[in-house]
């Protein structure tokens, strides 16, 4: 989640070895969503127009808050190759509060979110080895590739470069649109809370279905507003990287190569 999943998705969705669901997220491997729709429906979101199929779903990397997706996923699928995207931990937080508190569902500060860090949703989901463990007891470590976010941005040719030749298509083709689309990790404008209260309360969602698009994008115009990140408070930072610093030292372990973000290693 926040950490360019939607960049890729598009990536892979150009190669012509690769065909993406319609769409992104298809969730259906979390019991809470879409997994009781079967596998027939599943299947459906595909077609065998590409040799290589795909989706790209962050709610699978939330065990915390979904379980046993792995579980799922691997009765269904045993075989399949599994990409892991990552970024700064940190920074993966500070967006996905900001994420979260453009759509109405976080009141707090981030100095508030971040008060207790232990079962704390912003930074389990950024406790990503932990997160990965889940899928080690299911897939092979061959299965898994790690990937962090600012090489799909920065060296976006040699990384997918390896993404390619790791799900086994043609690792030599370059699409030239791959440098027109912009590497994204957080959308940047956002629904503002009036906006929410208007569309998303309750009680209107009882009614969105009945109300027309006409009706609706216009409003969604009207109250769209940009929401400014947040910077987090120094001691949260500091205290918040050494939670992790050992998750993401075993990450890099199990990727065994340096995931070097830029604040990545604590400052004595």
């Amino acid at each position: 989640m926040k950490c360019g999943t939607s960049s890729l998705y598009h990536y892979l969705n150009r190669h012509p070895e690769v065909e993406m669901s319609d769409v992104k997220e298809l969730d259906y491997f979390v019991a809470e969503n879409n997994f009781d729709k079967g596998p027939e429906w599943y299947s459906d979101q595909f077609t065998e127009e590409g040799k290589i199929h795909g989706e790209a779903s962050p709610n699978y990397s939330k065990a915390h808050y979904f379980e046993n997706v792995p579980g799922r996923m691997h009765a269904l699928l045993p075989d399949i190759k599994l990409i892991y995207l990552v970024r700064d931990p940190v920074e993966r937080i500070i967006s996905h509060y900001t994420h979260n508190y453009s759509e109405g569902r976080e009141a707090r500060s981030l100095t508030e979110a971040l008060e207790e860090l232990e079962d704390n949703h912003y930074v389990l989901c950024s406790r990503y080895y932990w997160q990965l463990e889940h899928y080690l007891g299911y897939y092979d470590k061959d299965q898994i590739l790690v990937v962090p976010s600012y090489e799909l941005k920065d060296q976006r040719r040699e990384t997918l470069q390896y993404i390619f030749e790791f799900i086994g298509v043609d690792a030599s083709y370059y699409n030239p649109a791959y440098d027109s689309v912009q590497h994204q990790t957080s959308a940047k404008l956002k629904k503002s809370r009036l906006s929410w209260y208007i569309l998303e309360s309750p009680g209107i969602k009882m009614l969105k279905g009945l109300v027309p698009d006409a009706v609706k994008n216009p409003i969604k115009r009207m109250t769209r507003t940009k929401v400014k990140k947040p910077t987090i408070n120094p001691d949260d930072e500091r205290r918040v990287r050494q939670f992790l610093q050992d998750d993401m030292e075993a990450l890099a372990d199990f990727a065994e190569r340096d995931i070097a973000f830029a604040h990545t290693s604590l400052v004595n």
